[in-house]
This record gives structure tokens, C-alpha cells and sequence, in this order.
């Protein structure tokens, strides 16, 4: 079995991996949610929630309520600062569904997602030393560039989407423990309802680009 402790630094280092040149303000919540909605699916076979986040503009269906981390990171060498917020279910100890959502600062250009997300996911991969990729691949998902993966660290999955909504990033995982083929069949069904049911609540609009700083960042 693994234990919730790991499941959450795994996932905690892949989150705070993402800006490698970002250092951490202090200011962090680990609260369960109380300004989001979640209300339960219409369909009566689907024991999933639809979760829906008016600060992270997305809905999803989640297993179970979702937590959510909220921080602040600081960009050195300037006054700017890029907040994330993280989303995670865990219904069992041998598996946990997360949305992240990182916002950028209109100075930032994010202009070339390719470029961005090949970063982020070798800033990923550095949190897990030793892993080994399965897939990777370019894609669009939903009008916007996105990465979807499948990363192995010893018998733990990494699965899931990066995509770019401009100056807004999303991270769509799951993070679950190797298993029976049953298992494993189960799970293939879970990721795919996970991932199917992510749909932004309104387009994100791309800012101007005139004021961009030339800030280097590893996404």
C-alpha cells in the first residue's frame, strides 16, 4: 500500500518543481474548500462529483471533494508573483485525481506553449528522479496546446495533461499505485471520465503582449 504521506509529497513535488527559478512565499492553505462548488452528478450510475472552481475557471468530476493549496510564488529579481491552486482528491490510498492551476502575470510572455510545457514537464521529471517516461506527446486539447504523459517512478503512475490557456497553465494528473491488470483496466476507466469531464467555464483571453518582461522562467 501506498501511504497518504507519500501520495502527497510525490504530488507536492511536482507541483512546486514547475517554476524552477521561482522561490516560495510563505502565505499556504491546506483547508478543505469552502467557497467552490461541488454538487453531485445528475447521472445516477456516476457516484463521481461535479466540482466546480470559480477561481481555477474549470469544472470537473472528482471522486471524492477535493482539498485545495493555495500559494503565492515569488519570481526573483522582480515584484511579480505567479499563484497556483491545487485541487486534490484522494479516495483511497492507492490513488489521487489533482488540478493544478498556475496564473502568470500579464508581464509574462507565455507566448510559445510548445517551448513552455517541454519545460514544465522536464521540470516534472526532475522531481522524480530515475522515472521513466512511457508516453509523451504534443496535442490539442480543447482550442489550446496541451502534453499528455504517462511517467513510471519505480510502481507509482503519473498520468495526465499540461495545456496553456495563455498566461494560465493547467496540470490534469492522477497519481496511482501499479496493480492487478483489473486494476489497472479500472483505473484506465477512471483516468478517461477524469480527463473527459475538464471543461474551462469561459475562454481565456490572450493579454497584450507589448509590456511583456523578459523574464526567463522554466514555464
Amino acid at each position: 500500500m501506498v501511504s497518504n504521506n507519500l501520495f502527497k509529497l510525490l504530488t507536492c513535488g511536482l507541483i512546486i518543481s514547475f517554476p524552477l527559478q521561482a522561490t516560495e512565499n510563505t502565505s499556504q492553505g491546506g483547508s478543505q474548500l469552502s467557497k467552490e462548488t461541488v454538487t453531485k452528478s445528475d447521472d445516477s450510475k456516476d457516484t463521481w462529483k461535479s466540482f466546480t472552481s470559480s477561481k481555477g475557471n474549470f469544472t470537473i468530476k472528482l471522486p471524492t471533494e477535493p482539498q485545495e493549496i493555495e500559494q503565492k510564488i515569488d519570481i526573483p529579481k522582480t515584484d511579480l508573483s505567479i499563484l497556483y491552486q491545487t485541487y486534490l482528491s484522494e479516495p483511497e490510498e492507492n490513488a489521487v485525481y489533482v488540478v493544478s492551476v498556475w496564473t502568470y502575470p500579464p508581464e509574462i510572455d507565455m507566448s510559445r506553449p510548445e517551448v513552455n510545457l517541454q519545460d514544465g514537464f522536464g521540470g516534472m521529471l526532475s522531481a522524480l528522479p530515475g522515472a521513466e517516461v512511457l508516453y509523451m506527446q504534443m496535442k490539442d486539447f480543447q482550442g489550446y496546446k496541451g502534453l499528455e504523459f504517462l511517467v513510471k517512478s519505480e510502481d507509482i503512475f503519473f498520468r495526465g495533461m499540461l495545456f496553456l490557456a495563455n498566461n494560465v497553465l493547467y496540470q490534469i494528473f492522477t497519481v496511482y499505485k501499479d496493480g492487478t491488470r483489473q486494476e489497472m483496466e479500472e483505473m484506465d476507466k477512471n483516468y478517461e471520465h477524469f480527463m473527459g469531464s475538464f471543461h474551462l467555464l469561459k475562454v481565456q483571453k490572450a493579454s497584450d503582449s507589448s509590456n511583456k518582461k523578459a523574464i526567463k522562467l522554466n514555464v
